[in-house]
């Protein structure tokens, strides 16, 4: 997808199968991270992309949560939608590591009937993101990047990437080749984002209903059956009952107490801690993340917990 200024770069394999699954990446980095999934989910059609501004996609604009979305709600409806008359022919599932789980959770509250199943990890979420704090907390990163990391040869920065990560020194070069092509605006831009997300309110068909009724309908008996059947469905569609919240018993904490949150809002959503796993476990412990991951989507009872390495603790 792109026009003139913007180019969205994406993989797909699979095309030809009937469910799709989108994989999301992770902050700073690129599609590259879903290596240990390539093969495993090769019975789906799958679209790994690029994030704006991350790996081989170029946007003129800043960074945004919200144009991102949108950008990947259009390419969901073309790819899963037949175009002559808008009708769903193929399942959805979204998959997202941190950034790209914010991304996916935002696409369940915006867009519900867009999306079957949703898969987050690592996902980090602030009770009440204020600007000041955020704007803080890039201006300390910036300043210990010019003092201290822009002194250093290039080399000790992606060691200490692939240290914080845990990940092996064969993902070096992957590392270093994201790192090189976030520019320092994209950078602000990018963590900005991140720390301010909240989850979009999810809109109550009940009070929309009530309003289009005051407007149009304020009599109509069969409209007000109508409306109780619509709120029915909108309830069902964004309870969680299709969403999946993971996080590494091993990641800070305050993404544990992030899975809480989002339990918050979708109340029947499914949350999990993996044992002794860190943030990006699904290239390390990919044998658990593959399962998981396949399971969820494929197994309707949503039973999870005959895996000893999962912990429902929340």
């Amino acid at each position: 997808m792109n026009d003139s200024k913007n180019i969205l770069y994406f993989e797909e394999e699979g095309i030809s199968n009937n469910e799709i699954i989108v994989f999301i990446h992770s902050n700073l980095l690129s599609n590259w991270i879903w290596i240990n999934q390539r093969d495993y989910f090769k019975d789906f059609h799958c679209i790994y992309l690029d994030l704006p501004n991350h790996g081989n996609s170029y946007f003129a604009n800043e960074f945004s949560i919200e144009t991102s979305s949108k950008i990947i709600k259009e390419l969901i409806q073309e790819k899963a939608y037949d175009s002559r008359n808008n009708n769903k022919i193929k399942k959805v599932n979204l998959v997202g590591v941190s950034l790209g789980g914010q991304i996916a959770l935002y696409l369940l509250s915006k867009y519900p009937a867009l999306v079957d199943n949703v898969i987050v990890s690592g996902v980090n979420l602030y009770e009440d993101p204020k600007e000041d704090d955020f704007n803080n907390v890039v201006s300390m990163m910036n300043i210990f990047k010019m003092d201290i990391l822009d002194k250093k040869p290039n080399k000790f920065l992606i060691k200490a990437l692939l240290a914080e990560y845990g990940l092996e020194k064969k993902y070096y070069e992957f590392i270093k080749e994201s790192n090189e092509k976030i520019s320092i605006e994209s950078f602000n831009s990018i963590t900005k984002e991140s720390l301010k997300f909240k989850i979009p309110k999810i809109e109550n068909s009940k009070t929309k209903n009530k309003n289009n009724r005051k407007n149009k309908y304020k009599n109509n008996k069969s409209n007000k059956n109508n409306s109780k059947n619509n709120n029915t469905k909108n309830k069902r569609d964004n309870n969680g009952e299709n969403l999946l919240v993971l996080f590494g018993t091993k990641e800070y904490p305050k993404v544990k107490k992030s899975a809480s949150l989002i339990k918050d809002i979708f109340n029947k959503a499914h949350v999990f801690g993996v044992y002794r796993s860190l943030h990006l476990w699904n290239i390390i412990d990919y044998e658990w993340f593959n399962e998981v991951v396949k399971d969820f989507i494929c197994n309707k009872s949503y039973n999870l917990n005959n895996k000893d390495y999962l912990i429902e603790d929340i």
